[in-house]
């Protein structure tokens, strides 16, 4: 999915070693799966289900209304939502929030039943995008596909950012863990000594807070802490080899050797062998005599399926950008995670934006934006 290319690896097998350390620091080695021993939604009502749903980890949560309307179930209240059948259910806490019928659930089930700002729209990140018009009638009581598939549609709040919402973890919100706690900025320092823009600690951080507050299902948020912690390390893991340690914010390869001018910076696209990695610069581009240039570029795609994107060539044949291009036409790797490829950076722009203009239209915002370098 993500661009290995371009990347230096004389580094790398110290840095994974370092990840195992702080692993190994992070985590008592106990086995992280829960196995679900919620109690299976059926054709009841909340009264039925949340009866008795009280202590030994036990809480009556909602399905699609907020857990704290279904509390009351548990010790008598007879009105909504507790008398709606299959919404408020009661959740082992100790295991996974799973209901036990999801495979026969509909999307958007509970949309707009008691706000008027809910509406039932396509997941633009879901493998087969939908339209939001063929995803309306789910609200309805539409059971065929669209509606048939929770990946496909889902219910947004349109007074919020339409970001798509997470993949499913089956655990519960750990809102006692503050990610930025477990791993401070001292530990960031230990860790990533020789980090450059945009790899900053308080970027990280508000990478977190900033996609945490519009999902339900947090990053390094779900779970036990020890689960948390692990989460965190494997994290740390990835990115450190993805970026060269944190000190590449865009691929060698593609953007190492570039210029910025009147504000806008530059690529000279190179090929491995005709690279300098000690000097990061390169002998001959890619574009080099006006040659087309289209790496990182799906062609015919639109939104939602990726960026629009095309084949582009050098700025200019003759002067100081002769063998450059546009960084800002190239979806090459950007970021800790190298987010590469036009189809990639939409789906990156929906999830933390909730609009495919914010990263197709500049996708060097991943490197200029330390919340967004984490957060792709």
């Amino acid at each position: 999915m993500y661009s290995f290319s371009g990347i230096r690896g004389t580094k790398n097998w110290l840095s994974l070693s370092f990840v195992y350390i702080v692993l190994l620091t992070f985590s008592i080695q106990q086995s992280s799966s829960l196995t679900s021993s919620s109690r299976q939604l059926q054709e009841v009502d909340g009264i039925t289900a949340c009866k008795g749903c009280i202590g030994n980890n036990l809480k009556c949560v909602g399905r699609t209304v907020a857990d704290t309307n279904c509390n009351a179930c548990a010790t008598g209240q007879t009105f909504w939502p507790c008398n709606l059948k299959k919404e408020c259910w009661c959740w082992d806490t100790s295991g996974p929030r799973d209901p036990g019928d999801e495979a026969d659930a509909t999307a958007c089930s509970g949309c707009g039943r008691d706000s008027t700002t809910e509406t039932c729209v396509g997941n633009q990140n879901s493998l087969t995008p939908v339209s939001d018009e063929e995803c309306k009638n789910c609200m309805s009581g539409q059971s065929y596909w669209p509606c048939s598939d929770q990946d496909l549609c889902w219910c947004w709040d349109t007074t919020k950012p339409k970001k798509p919402p997470a993949p499913l973890s089956g655990y519960a919100v750990n809102e006692s863990v503050d990610p930025c706690s477990l791993f401070t900025k001292e530990m960031f320092d230990l860790f990533a000594p020789n980090s450059t823009f945009p790899y900053t600690y308080d970027g990280l951080c508000d990478a977190i807070t900033d996609y945490n507050k519009d999902h339900t299902e947090k990053v390094f948020q779900m779970g036990s802490e020890d689960l948390i912690r692990k989460e965190i390390a494997a994290f740390l893991g990835n990115t450190a080899h993805e970026s060269d340690d944190f000190e590449a914010g865009r691929e060698y390869l593609a953007c190492g050797d570039r210029k910025e001018v009147g504000g806008k910076v530059y690529c000279k696209p190179c090929t491995n062998d005709l690279y300098d990695w000690e000097n990061n610069e390169c002998s001959v581009s890619m574009v080099d005599q006006n040659a087309p240039y289209n790496s990182y570029c799906q062609p015919g795609f639109e939104p939602p399926e990726g960026c629009v994107c095309d084949v582009i060539t050098q700025v200019e044949e003759t002067g100081p950008l002769a063998g450059y291009v546009e960084a800002s036409k190239v979806f090459y790797g950007r970021g800790a995670i190298q987010l590469s490829w036009n189809y990639n950076y939409i789906r990156a722009s929906f999830a933390l934006t909730g609009e495919a203009d914010t990263f197709c239209n500049d996708p060097e915002q991943v490197v200029t934006n330390p919340m967004y370098a984490w957060g792709t």
